[in-house]
């Protein structure tokens, strides 16, 4: 990755908004959301929403968050989204060997329902549109609000990592360890 394609927008360039957020001593802004912040505000403001929402409110449990997020990572091969997330990912119980397999594809260290998902959330990114019976398999198990909570999860970090590939941005000074961690800092 070539670091800084695009430059992070100065500060004194930015709306009021961005820049209360930028100023919010008890909010660590990571690079993603610095580079963000060349959107108009509308898209920032609803990219902010979002990323806050999928890490925040959502019914699936953080592991398998996290089972999703790190696969989109590297399916996207997103060095940024990696940094974070393979320590978020040991932070809730992924084994190194569930975290290689989701980099392979071999998804045998991950529980039955993790594969299910793991396998889905790679039929969305390379496909687009998961197979039938993917489909099928995934709605014995979840409501459609989960599935499409998930699809929410996958969508938002395929939008991260493309932003931090398109940008160029340089992972963070230090990877967030836990998002309870981060929110407790404000």
């Amino acid at each position: 990755m070539t670091p800084n394609r695009i430059p992070y927008p100065e500060p004194e360039t930015l709306s009021a908004a961005k820049r209360a957020y930028l100023d919010d001593p008890a909010l660590r802004v990571l690079n993603i959301a610095r580079i963000s912040m060349h959107a108009p505000d509308p898209i920032w403001k609803a990219t902010v929403d979002m990323a806050i929402a999928v890490v925040s409110n959502t019914l699936i449990d953080d592991r398998m968050r996290e089972v999703i997020v790190l696969r989109v990572a590297y399916l996207s091969k997103s060095e940024y989204e990696l940094f974070h997330h393979v320590s978020l990912g040991r932070a809730v119980g992924l084994s190194d060997a569930a975290i290689a397999g989701l980099e392979s594809g071999d998804f045998s260290a991950l529980t039955p329902e993790e594969r299910l998902v793991a396998h889905f959330t790679t039929e969305v990114v390379r496909d687009v549109s998961p197979g039938d019976e993917t489909v099928a398999a995934m709605r014995e198990i979840y409501s459609d609000e989960r599935i499409f909570e998930m699809l929410g999860i996958i969508g938002s970090y395929m939008n991260a990592a493309r932003v931090a590939a398109v940008a160029g941005i340089e992972p963070d000074h230090l990877a967030v360890k836990s998002w309870d961690e981060e929110k407790a800092k404000r």
